[in-house]
């Protein structure tokens, strides 16, 4: 699966363009949880990427179109929101939704292929409603599977009395000395990108304050919870740098740990 994204979305060694533009580098590793779920981490570079500070200077710069240009190309790569609603839409038709008997959990179905666009564009024959319908799904798919898989709820592991609770070996986002989500949550929102005239900060547009940043299309082709985000700031890249850092070398886990979450996970 991870060979096929990097050769496919990412277009490694392929004869088209990745999803994110032109890859000229990417490092990953795949890590397990304490529930034994493998998931990736990697970072990407894009062939002509500038630097922060390159960027801070042409962003503040009045009589370029580098702003513009940047934050479409940014909100066309990932998204802080869902495509056909706010959250509470959102989870409401899905719900009803689910009450279908033909319904099916996206998370448990492959994706559907995109119908054949038209070659005129003319947006009136047979091939424009297709692919304009499978738009629609295409949509509403991705709702229902970031409202299932990418929206964060805040809790902890650890009993009344402050103990570890057996039944779930891994910690809490809440715990922790400060008693504050580990994650971030709930993260600031911007009803519209904007920019700081005099330093140059970006932040994009981003609606919903419990969903991380994610690509539509990834979410899409994986069925899964994604986290995609742009490193716009210096501190930003250290951040992720030594964030991924740590799970490269970070030591496999323990097996009585291993064994205590598979006891776990039969004892649900």
């Amino acid at each position: 699966m991870v060979n096929a994204f990097i050769l496919h979305v990412l277009g490694v060694d392929a004869e088209h363009t990745g999803l994110y533009g032109d890859t000229s580098g990417y490092y990953g590793t795949v890590e397990q949880q304490g529930r034994l779920t493998l998931h990736l981490h990697m970072l990407l570079w894009i062939r002509g990427g500038l630097t922060p500070e390159e960027i801070r200077k042409r962003i503040v710069d009045p009589e370029s179109d580098f702003l513009s240009k940047i934050v479409e190309y940014l909100e066309s790569c990932h998204s802080g929101e869902f495509a056909t609603g706010t959250q509470e839409d959102v989870l409401s038709n899905v719900e009803a939704s689910a009450k279908d008997v033909n319904y099916m959990d996206p998370t448990e179905t492959l994706p559907e292929p995109p119908a054949a666009p038209c070659k005129r564009e003319c947006e009136a024959c047979d091939a424009c409603t297709n692919a304009s319908s499978w738009w629609s799904r295409f949509k509403r798919t991705v709702d229902d599977i970031v409202s299932r898989s990418n929206i964060h709820k805040c809790g902890t592991n650890k009993n009344k009395d402050g103990s570890q609770n057996k039944a779930r070996a891994y910690k809490g986002c809440l715990d922790n000395m400060w008693g504050k989500c580990k994650a971030r949550f709930p993260r600031p929102t911007f009803a519209h990108s904007e920019v700081d005239p005099v330093t140059g900060a970006l932040n994009l547009k981003k609606n919903e304050p419990w969903i991380n940043t994610f690509t539509p299309v990834v979410s899409y082709l994986f069925r899964c919870n994604t986290d995609v985000t742009s490193l716009r700031s210096g501190t930003a890249i250290k951040a992720v740098l030594m964030y991924v850092s740590d799970y490269i070398t970070k030591v496999s886990l323990k097996t009585h740990v291993v064994f205590d979450s598979i006891r776990a996970m039969f004892q649900k």
